[in-house]
């Protein structure tokens, strides 16, 4: 373990899921609870120095509200070694199921941080058709090409006025069905100092257009607003998944950051831990 500890401390990469009614929990809400789940495990965590001492673990950049993950990751500072197996087992049985851990590995102590290794996500956007609409697929593709070739989205969040910068955080849009009242969309994205793609924003931009393209009573108008669920012209219902998070490597290739700086040892997953 020489390559990972350093000053007696070790950096164990955790990934989990966050599923169903806790997809609506926020970011710092979701941060407290993993914090309660650590505390649980009963996992010897490190803290930080001075008058205010909290958990060393830091995590990858916030979800909207609403967005589910099949792949979210912490790094935890521990003051002893614990082996992967038995770490993730005890987080297994102190975490609720929709925020489950999948995987942990010991990472050295000097690799970056998640928000600043992580550069691109992968997302699935599953909507379905309110009745009487059926899908075209001709017609869905070009309402997607009509989208990604505006570059970017204006939206109000809050009272502050923001632009969804298409050129530069979405790498790809592409359909992976397209049946009578169901949509299924996967976006490829980076994510980096100029932002990272809102979903939700893409979908509404997505909406409108599509509205306007099937000929809807109602095409709502007006800026755009960022809220958790948006309300749609001729979507009835929208699902956003965050699917996979990736470290881009120097020649261009996606890693798993369980994968990227990782120790000799690998990653233990859930179905290799038996149950408690």
């Amino acid at each position: 373990m020489s390559d990972t500890q350093v000053g007696g401390l070790y950096k164990l990469r955790c990934s989990y899921v966050k599923q169903g009614r806790l997809a609506y929990l926020g970011h710092l809400e979701v941060l407290h609870t993993i914090e309660r789940v650590v505390r649980r495990a009963q996992l010897p965590f490190a803290v930080t120095q001075g008058f205010s001492p909290h958990m060393r673990v830091a995590f990858t950049s916030a979800l909207p509200v609403g967005t589910s993950s099949d792949e979210e990751l912490f790094d935890l500072v521990l003051t002893s070694y614990v082996p992967p197996a038995e770490a993730l087992a005890r987080l297994k049985a102190a975490a609720p199921c929709d925020l489950a851990p999948t995987n942990v590995c010991y990472v050295d102590m000097r690799t970056p941080a998640l928000t600043a290794a992580i550069t691109r996500a992968a997302y699935r956007v599953v909507m379905t058709m309110r009745d009487g609409l059926a899908c075209d697929g001709e017609v869905v593709a070009d309402a997607l090409d009509r989208v990604v070739a505006m570059g970017s989205i204006p939206y109000l969040r809050g009272k502050k006025s923001k632009v969804l910068d298409l050129s530069a955080t979405l790498v790809e849009a592409s359909i992976v069905e397209c049946t009578a009242g169901r949509i299924v969309l996967d976006l490829d994205t980076r994510i980096g100092n100029d932002g990272s793609l809102r979903p939700e924003i893409f979908v509404v931009a997505f909406d409108r257009v599509l509205a306007g393209a099937l000929g809807c009573d109602e095409v709502r108008e007006g800026p755009i607003v960022s809220t958790g669920i948006q309300d749609l012209s001729s979507i009835k219902r929208y699902a956003v998944c965050r699917t996979a998070q990736y470290v881009e490597d120097a020649d261009g290739s996606l890693l798993s950051p369980l994968r990227a700086g990782e120790t000799p040892s690998a990653p233990i997953s859930v179905s290799s831990v038996p149950s408690l």
